[in-house]
């Protein structure tokens, strides 16, 4: 399934003639992870009751590791040759397949940022 999400990130990126597809892709991929890591995070502070850390992390290290969570995704996702032989692999996919992909796709982008302002007032309601 997460050889599909990166196939169909990078194939929009390149249809959309972006310049940096790749670059593009990883974003988004490390914006989402970063989301879901918030919500392990939260539901982990509601259930277990530790206290949380969160508001107190200095932001020039939290921009610190996003940019090493990013740089991470790169070294361990990026492959120039699988992800073009993804390109590949699913361009002959029927137009109802395609359909359900790409509803797929953005209800997993948009569903896990939405899922973490959906979950903050729930876990958090005194």
């Amino acid at each position: 399934m997460y050889k599909y999400i990166i196939y169909r990130l990078y194939s929009w990126r390149k249809k959309k003639n972006d310049d940096t597809p790749i670059a593009t892709v990883i974003c988004l991929l490390t914006g989402v992870h970063c989301f879901q890591l918030l919500i392990v995070y939260c539901i982990a502070v509601s259930l277990f009751q530790f206290p949380s850390f969160l508001g107190r992390i200095n932001k020039g290290y939290l921009i610190l590791f996003v940019f090493i969570f990013a740089g991470l995704h790169y070294f361990l996702l990026y492959n120039k040759q699988r992800w073009e032989s993804y390109l590949e692999e699913f361009k002959n996919e029927s137009p109802a397949k395609k359909k359900k992909g790409q509803f797929l796709v953005v209800g997993y982008l948009l569903g896990s940022i939405l899922l973490f302002f959906i979950l903050l007032p729930i876990l958090f309601e005194k």
